[in-house]
């Protein structure tokens, strides 16, 4: 369970204020106190619980409910992601609501909503949200903005893109403003400006209006 505890925090403190930590099925856990009172969880290995609030140092999440709170750095296996702020890390796989995520991995999963500030995307289902910059290998898009960042290949369901390079992959629908296409196939949609290399155009609207 608890393998040591940092910054003069207590079992009973955590009884009174972080019993739900106790509820939870871990092991080998480092943890501490910050200075405004919130709990720090510097290592270990989460199987499964209800994660309330607090910052995450490192360690390996594998199963279970992310309330809210600081992810800095780790592996996240599987669970579903509610609320709060993705510093660094590899996600494998699972549910992503909301919230904001900085840098790290992202190898398959289901993201529902958030801000994407950058990091690497590999593969998995977006539903909605706001992409700011990255690297997109592959998956389904369906429905979000786009600002900027490397699209390499997957499907492009309807969005509005604002900028970035476009390597390849299929576009069903949506708003393209400005970046460089460089191959793939559009199905449908506006392109407002920008640069075509090459791919097949099916239909659509192109130019400035």
């Amino acid at each position: 369970m608890v393998k040591k505890l940092k910054n003069n925090l207590t079992i009973e403190r955590i009884k009174i204020d972080f019993n739900w930590i106790l509820k939870a099925d871990i092991e080998d856990v480092v943890l501490g106190i910050s200075p405004d009172e919130s709990l720090i969880w510097y290592d270990g290995i989460w199987y499964s619980g209800e994660w309330h609030d607090g910052e995450w140092c490192n360690g390996e999440w594998r199963d279970g409910l992310w309330q809210k709170g600081l992810w800095k750095n780790g592996i996240w296996k599987n669970g579903k992601w509610k609320n709060g702020i993705w510093f660094n890390g590899t996600w494998e796989n699972g549910e992503w609501h909301d919230g904001e995520r900085c840098n790290g991995e992202w190898n398959n999963g289901e993201w529902k909503n958030g801000i994407w500030y950058n990091g690497t995307w590999r593969d998995g289902l977006w539903q909605k949200g706001v992409w700011e910059d990255g690297i997109w290998k592959n998956g389904e898009w369906k429905n979000g903005v786009w600002f900027n960042g490397t699209w390499e290949n997957g499907e492009w369901y309807i969005g509005i893109w604002y900028n970035g390079k476009w390597c390849n992959g299929e576009w069903m629908d949506g708003k393209w403003f400005r970046g460089v296409w460089h191959n793939g196939i559009w199905h449908n949609g506006e392109w407002r400006d920008g640069i075509w290399y090459g791919g097949t155009w099916k239909k659509g609207l192109w130019g400035r209006w």
